[in-house]
């Protein structure tokens, strides 16, 4: 239901002259309707508050936290904020982003913010009739529920050498100091694996080349259903952001093992129109001149299921995704990420985006009239 037949059916219910419990007069009646009209128009016309009128008018992921970084950071401590999660180790993880945001620089303390009770974080720094990002970071999670995390044969060590580790922290930059919407996990794609079909999204036995067994146990049919609920949560609210909001780039922020014979950094284009491709090549070109070797396209991957499932809705949109190497930014056991290198890593990411005066690419001779 669109936000205004929502308030012509509300509003009778509020200016009703027979209700027994209120009683308005014709002026008083008609200064209620301009103030709900005047609401309604106010919320339309701001991208955030029609997002957050949406998700709770649905109420598919029930509860949510929203407010700017600074109210956020504000309450970290208060006990409301650290029971709205499922358990406080989850509590923890998104306590730390909010005091790491909050303390690299103050014009970052108006940043928009929604939170779900599973960890999806919404930061909004979106700016109207300006360049903006869609930037995903939906595998820097490393977060498990307990009972789930009981049933595998991998460690939270294990895991850890297989996580997307500070991701968010590297391509943050992208949404922050440009501007744009910035969605991150911090949920464990070993527990869901939000960019993969939903068929592929719980991983299996031998599903992966790495590892034989994932499950000592199989889970039980309870455990798979909130999984699932979880999964089809991220994409209704993905949904609902494209349609809400305009974007000039959907990019979609990973990191891959060092192992051997993969470069330094890969852009993944499997789901880039052709016509954008000039400008990936521009962006390779600027990191190769950063000193950054090799830089590839597509290597070791193209582009993973979030792409496809936007492609497929919006075919013209310049959508790709990027791999980091983790010898960019990590320790030699991989266990451990330096601050500077990463730091270092995250400007140098950011400063390819500016993209604004780039040549767009010619059109084709056969496009030509005549």
């Amino acid at each position: 239901m669109k936000l205004r037949e929502l308030l012509e059916n509300i509003s009778p219910v509020l200016v009703d002259p027979k209700s027994t419990s209120i009683t308005v007069g014709i002026s008083n009646r008609f200064f209620i309707f301009q103030l709900l009209k005047k609401l309604a128009e106010k919320i339309e016309d701001d991208p955030y508050l029609n997002f957050i009128s949406i998700l709770k008018s649905y109420k598919i992921l029930g509860k949510i936290l929203n407010g700017t970084l600074h109210e956020l950071h504000r309450d970290r401590n208060k006990l409301y904020f650290k029971n709205f999660f499922i358990d406080r180790s989850l509590y923890s993880l998104v306590k730390r982003d909010l005091e790491w945001l909050y303390n690299r620089h103050q014009k970052h303390h108006g940043v928009k913010m929604t939170i779900t009770k599973r960890g999806i974080i919404i930061y909004d720094n979106y700016q109207k009739n300006s360049f903006n990002v869609l930037l995903l970071t939906i595998h820097s999670g490393t977060w498990m529920r307990q009972d789930i995390q009981g049933k595998q044969f991998l460690t939270e060590k294990q895991r850890l050498l297989e996580e997307d580790i500070d991701t968010h922290r590297i391509y943050s930059s992208l949404v922050l100091e440009k501007g744009g919407i910035w969605i991150d996990n911090k949920a464990s794609r070993f527990e869901c694996d939000y960019n993969r079909s939903p068929e592929r999204a719980i991983y299996s036995n031998r599903s992966e080349k790495w590892i034989e067994e994932v499950w000592k146990e199989e889970l039980s049919e309870s455990q798979k259903k909130w999984l699932m609920e979880g999964y089809n949560e991220f994409y209704f609210t993905l949904g609902r952001l494209i349609g809400t909001y305009r974007f000039n780039i959907i990019f979609d922020g990973h990191s891959m093992k060092d192992a051997e014979g993969r470069p330094a950094l890969s852009f993944g284009t499997r789901y880039i129109p052709k016509f954008y491709m000039p400008i990936v090549r521009s962006m390779q070109r600027k990191l190769q001149n950063m000193e950054y070797s090799p830089v590839a396209l597509n290597q070791p991957y193209g582009g993973g299921y979030i792409l496809q499932w936007l492609n497929s809705r919006f075919p013209d949109v310049f959508i790709c995704s990027m791999e980091v190497n983790k010898r960019l930014y990590m320790a030699k056991n991989r266990k451990r990420v330096i601050k500077k290198k990463l730091e270092s890593l995250s400007k140098d990411i950011a400063l390819i985006f500016d993209i604004e005066d780039e040549p767009l690419p010619a059109p084709s001779p056969d496009s030509s009239a005549g």
